[in-house]
């Protein structure tokens, strides 16, 4: 798909899973979408795809994707390295009547979400909501929610570094939502480090 410089691009700065989690939670969708009517019932995202998002940006001008990574690399330089948990199943509102489905991140010394704060400050936007760090596995079919899926599979636990956060852009339309690394700014870094467009996102 060729990039359309005249209209804003929907991006935002996300951290994206380690390969072998990914595969290991693959494998744990996979199994509950055997389920009768688990796929009628949600709208499964592709593990190709799944990150911890930080901070969403809507709407970007191109021209402005530039500057505003340039305030990211600043807002971030001298800041370490670290580690997150994950593990869990849970939906949002409630497991009960629930329109997303999630897999947990822990944050226990609240680093992502300092991590997280500084990006948006960054970007120019404010945070509105309280930072919940998660991987969206599906969403709801039913506007009003459905009830999380039972498994009799172990559900992985994973380690996820975050060393660096990648802003990426999302193309829309049917099927799974496509996304394309724009840029990677390490953490502790002062400079940014390019990400060729995704094959998909061609």
């Amino acid at each position: 798909m060729a990039d359309d410089a005249s209209r804003p691009w929907r991006c935002f700065w996300a951290v994206p899973l380690p390969d072998e989690l990914r595969e290991q939670l693959a494998s744990f969708v996979a199994d509950v979408r055997t389920q009768p009517g688990v796929d009628a019932a949600w709208r499964f995202t592709e593990p190709e795809g799944w990150h911890v998002t930080l901070a969403f940006l809507g709407a970007v001008e191109p021209e402005a994707v530039e500057p505003m990574v340039a305030r990211v690399v600043t807002a971030v330089a001298g800041t370490r390295g670290f580690e997150v948990s994950s593990c869990g199943l849970g939906g949002f509102p409630r497991g009960n009547r629930a329109r997303v489905m999630w897999y947990g991140v822990a944050d226990e010394r609240k680093e992502l979400a300092q991590l997280a704060a500084a990006v948006h400050l960054a970007s120019g936007i404010a945070g509105e909501q309280a930072f919940r760090a998660h991987v969206t596995l599906a969403r709801s079919r039913d506007r009003h929610g459905t009830s999380l899926p039972a498994t009799a599979m172990k559900m992985p636990q994973g380690r996820i570094p975050v060393d660096a956060t990648l802003l990426y852009r999302s193309h829309l339309g049917r099927g799974p939502a496509r996304y394309r690394v724009l840029a990677r700014v390490p953490l502790a870094a002062a400079s940014v480090v390019p990400s060729p467009p995704l094959s998909a996102a061609r």
